[in-house]
C-alpha cells in the first residue's frame, strides 16, 4: 500500500499548499482534487512508520501478539537451560529458528545425545539443527498463534484494501491533476529560465515570429540543457529568428548558403508551433503570433534504413508520400531539401509537383531548397514567399538572418573554401559552371550588395533617430528641471517675502503696544516699588494700613483740572475725572487710568481758569466731544497714511471715542483697500464699514472701536 499512500499523501500536501492561493484558477485545480482524510486516518491507526501492522489495529491482534511474544519468551527460557546443561554437545551457544520452529545447533557427532526433531544440517555438515522434545509442545502453540496473527493481519490488509479499491477512482483523478500542476509547474520554471512569454495565438491565420529562440541553442537555457542532457559544450551568442508571413501566404520557400541557418528555421518554426498549442512559454519578442494547426508534419534529416534496403531518397519519398496523404486545411508541413538526393532537374519538377498538390488541397508549407527551379516556383506564385538567409560577403560566413522577398545563393564554391578545399579545384568548378553561371552570381550578389546598402542606411537611421530620441528625453529632461527650479524660486522669494511682511507687520504690532502700555507698565512699576518697601518696612497690617492712609491724605488734594504726578517718576497730567480707588489723567492728549494712592500733587501749576464744579467723573457726551474722531489722509502714500490713522486711532481710544471717520477718498481704490484690509484685523477694531451718503460714501470707512 505504500505507493498509493505516497499518493494521497502528495494530494492531501497539495489541497493545502493550494488553499493559500488566491488564484482562481488555482482554487479550481483545488476543488478538483478529491481528499483523502479518511483515508489517511485509517491507514495511521492501521501501519506503523516501518509499514508494518500496529499491534493495536484490532483487538485480536493485540491479543494474539501479546500471547505470541509471551509463549516466545517462554520457549527461549527453556532452550536456554538445555543449553547449559547441555553444552558439551552444542556447537554455538545460540538458539536458531529453521522452518518456524525453535532449535537448538548440536555436534552431528553427538545427535544421539539431545533427544527431538532435525530440521536442517549446516552447510560443512558439522551440525544438525534439532527440535529438542522439551520444546515441541510450545513450538506447536507458537506455531498456532503465528496462524491466528497472521489471519488477523490479513484479514485487516484485505479490509483496507477494499477501502482502497473504493477510491481508485479518486486516487486516479488525483494522479490526473498533480500531473497536470506538475506540468504547469514545469511550464512555468522552463518560461522563467527562457526568459520567454506565452505568445498571441493568431486567429487569421497570421504567422509571425520576433526574436525567437530555438531551446537548443538558446545561451539563456544552456544550465537547464546541463542538467536534462548532460550538454558540456560553453555557451555562444546567437542571432535571433525573425520572420512574418501573412494568412493568404501558405508556401515559405527558404533558400540560402549550406550551413546558413536554413534547417534552425524550419526546426524553429515547427517546435514554437507545437510549444505554443501546448502552452508553453516561447523565447521569443512580444510580438510572436503563431496560428493553430490539426496537424505538424515534418520531412528533415537522412531516414534511409540500411536493413530494410531503403535508400535516402526512397525513404524521404515515403514519408512525402504520407504528408500528401494527410495534406488538407489546418496542416503544416515541413520540409528540409525537398526533392534532394536524386537528379536535381527530377528532384525540382518532383518537389514542384508535390507542393503545387499540397497547395491545392489546403495545406501550409514550410520547404528549404538549393534548387533554382523551385526558388522561381515561389516566387512567381502569390499565396507563396521565397526568402534568402543572409551572407557577409566580407567575412565569408552566414550571418542566420532571414530575409524575405529573396532567392539566397547556395554559395556552395565559399563555403567549400571555408572547409579548407583547394583554391584550384573552386577555380576549375567555376570553369565549368560557365559564364551563365558567373553572370547570374554577379546579379544575385549585386542585389544582396543593395540589399546590405539599404540595410545599413536603416540601421544608420535608426541610431540618428535613437541619438535624436535621446537628445529630446535630455531636454524634456532639462526643461522639466529649470522650470522646477523656476517654481521653486518664486516659491521661496514669496514665503521669504511673506515672512518679512509677517515680521515686519510683528514689529509695528509690538512697537504700537509697546507705546500704548509704556507709560503705564512704568507706573504699575513704580506703584509696586512703593507698595513693595512699605510693605517689607511694615511691622504689621496695622502700619501698612497707616501707610496706606498716609498716601490717600496726600491724594486728598487732587481735584479735576489739577495736575498730578506718578510717585517715583516724571509722568504728569491733568485730573479729568477721580473717585476714591482711581484717577483718570490726560497725558500728553493720551487718557490714562491710574490708582489714586499711585499719585501725588504734580509740581507744575497750571494757569488759573475757571474751575469747574466737583464731579466724580465727565460725562461720556463730554469725552466722546472731546476726543478726536475723524481723519483725513487723502491724496497720502499707504505707508504715510497707516501711521497716521494708527495715531488718531489711539487717540481717539483715549479719549473714549465709539468710533472713528477716515477719509480716504476714491482715487484708483489702492488706499481705500489698503487701509481696510490693514484696520479689519485690528485688536482695537470691532467692525468696519464704509460711509453712507452723508458720510462720504466709499470715500471714507467707518471704524466701529471696541
Amino acid at each position: 500500500f505504500r505507493p498509493v499512500l505516497a499518493v494521497a499523501r502528495a494530494a492531501e500536501a497539495v489541497r493545502r499548499a493550494l488553499m493559500k492561493a488566491e488564484s482562481p484558477a488555482l482554487a479550481r485545480r483545488r476543488e478538483a482534487i478529491p481528499g483523502f482524510v479518511e483515508l489517511l486516518g485509517r491507514a495511521r491507526r492501521l501501519f506503523d512508520k516501518d509499514d508494518s501492522v500496529r499491534d493495536d489495529a484490532s483487538p485480536a491482534l493485540r491479543e494474539a501478539r501479546t500471547a505470541l511474544r509471551r509463549r516466545r519468551a517462554e520457549v527461549a527460557r527453556r532452550l536456554g537451560r538445555l543449553l547449559e546443561d547441555r553444552r558439551d554437545f552444542i556447537g554455538d551457544a545460540v538458539v536458531v529458528l529453521r522452518n518456524d520452529r525453535y532449535c537448538l545447533p548440536v555436534l552431528a557427532s553427538a545427535r544421539s545425545r539431545v533427544p527431538g526433531i532435525v530440521h536442517d544440517r549446516s552447510g560443512s555438515g558439522q551440525t544438525v539443527f534439532v527440535e529438542p522434545m522439551e520444546v515441541i509442545e510450545s513450538n506447536n502453540e507458537l506455531a498456532i498463534l503465528a496462524g491466528q496473527e497472521r489471519r488477523e493481519v490479513e484479514r485487516l490488509l484485505v479490509a483496507f484494501g477494499q477501502e482502497v479499491l473504493a477510491v481508485s477512482g479518486e486516487l486516479e483523478e488525483a494522479v490526473a491533476q498533480m500531473a497536470a500542476l506538475d506540468a504547469l509547474e514545469a511550464k512555468v520554471e522552463f518560461g522563467e529560465a527562457a526568459g520567454g512569454r506565452v505568445p498571441e495565438l493568431s486567429a487569421d491565420g497570421g504567422w509571425t515570429l520576433s526574436e525567437s529562440r530555438h531551446p537548443l541553442l538558446d545561451p539563456r537555457l544552456a544550465p537547464l540543457r546541463g542538467r536534462a542532457l548532460g550538454e558540456t559544450r560553453p555557451a555562444r551568442p546567437i542571432v535571433p529568428l525573425d520572420f512574418d508571413l501573412p494568412a493568404d501566404k501558405r508556401l515559405l520557400a527558404i533558400s540560402g548558403p549550406n550551413a546558413g541557418g536554413k534547417t534552425v528555421v524550419l526546426k524553429t518554426a515547427g517546435l514554437f508551433s507545437l510549444m505554443a498549442q501546448a502552452g508553453l512559454p516561447l523565447a521569443c519578442g512580444p510580438a510572436t503570433r503563431i496560428p493553430v494547426f490539426r496537424a505538424i508534419r515534418a520531412e528533415i534529416g537522412d531516414a534511409q534504413e540500411i536493413l530494410a534496403g531503403k535508400s535516402t531518397f526512397s525513404s524521404s519519398m515515403e514519408t512525402l508520400a504520407a504528408v500528401l496523404t494527410e495534406s488538407g486545411p489546418g496542416m503544416l508541413a515541413l520540409i528540409d531539401e525537398i526533392g534532394g538526393s536524386t537528379d536535381p532537374e527530377e528532384g525540382s519538377a518532383l518537389a514542384i509537383a508535390f507542393l503545387e498538390e499540397c497547395l491545392s488541397r489546403g495545406a501550409r508549407v514550410v520547404v528549404t531548397t538549393h534548387f533554382s527551379g523551385l526558388k522561381n516556383f515561389a516566387g512567381a506564385r502569390p499565396d507563396a514567399v521565397s526568402a534568402a538567409m543572409e551572407f557577409d560577403e566580407e567575412s565569408g560566413r552566414p550571418n542566420y538572418r532571414l530575409h524575405p522577398g529573396l532567392s539566397g545563393r547556395s554559395r556552395a564554391l565559399s563555403v567549400a573554401r571555408e572547409q579548407g578545399v583547394p583554391e584550384s579545384v573552386l577555380a576549375r568548378a567555376r570553369e565549368i559552371l560557365g559564364q551563365a553561371w558567373r553572370r547570374r552570381e554577379e546579379q544575385e550578389a549585386e542585389a544582396e550588395a543593395a540589399i546590405e546598402r539599404l540595410r545599413r542606411s536603416e540601421r544608420e537611421l535608426e541610431r540618428e533617430r535613437e541619438a535624436t530620441r535621446r537628445e529630446a528625453e535630455k531636454l524634456a529632461r532639462e526643461c522639466e528641471t529649470h522650470a522646477s527650479e523656476h517654481a521653486k524660486m518664486l516659491e521661496e522669494g514669496l514665503a521669504g517675502f511673506e515672512r518679512a511682511r509677517a515680521e515686519l507687520e510683528r514689529r509695528v504690532g509690538k512697537e504700537i503696544e509697546a507705546v500704548r502700555l509704556d507709560a503705564s507698565r512704568r507706573a504699575e512699576a513704580s506703584a509696586a516699588r512703593v507698595l513693595e518697601r512699605a510693605e517689607a518696612a511694615a511691622p504689621s497690617e496695622r502700619v501698612v494700613e497707616e501707610a496706606r492712609q498716609e498716601i490717600f491724605a496726600k491724594t486728598r488734594e487732587l481735584a479735576v483740572g489739577e495736575r498730578a504726578r506718578v510717585h517715583g517718576t516724571k509722568l504728569e497730567g491733568v485730573v479729568l475725572s477721580l473717585d476714591r480707588e482711581t484717577v483718570w489723567l490726560d497725558v500728553s492728549g493720551k487718557r490714562m487710568r491710574f490708582a489714586r494712592i499711585q499719585l501725588e500733587p504734580g509740581q507744575q501749576k497750571i494757569p488759573a481758569r475757571p474751575r469747574p464744579a466737583p464731579v466724580a467723573r465727565i460725562s461720556d457726551r463730554e469725552e466722546t466731544a472731546a476726543a478726536p474722531r475723524e481723519v483725513n489722509v487723502i491724496g497720502q502714500r499707504i505707508e504715510d497714511a497707516i501711521p497716521e490713522i494708527e495715531k488718531s486711532l489711539d487717540a481717539a481710544l483715549l479719549a473714549g471715542a465709539g468710533h472713528l471717520r477716515v477719509v480716504h477718498g476714491h482715487g484708483t481704490g489702492r488706499l481705500r483697500d489698503a487701509v481696510r484690509e490693514h484696520f479689519r484685523t485690528h485688536p482695537a477694531v470691532a467692525s468696519l464699514r464704509r460711509g453712507e451718503a452723508r458720510e462720504g460714501g466709499d470715500g471714507a470707512t467707518i471704524v466701529e472701536l471696541k
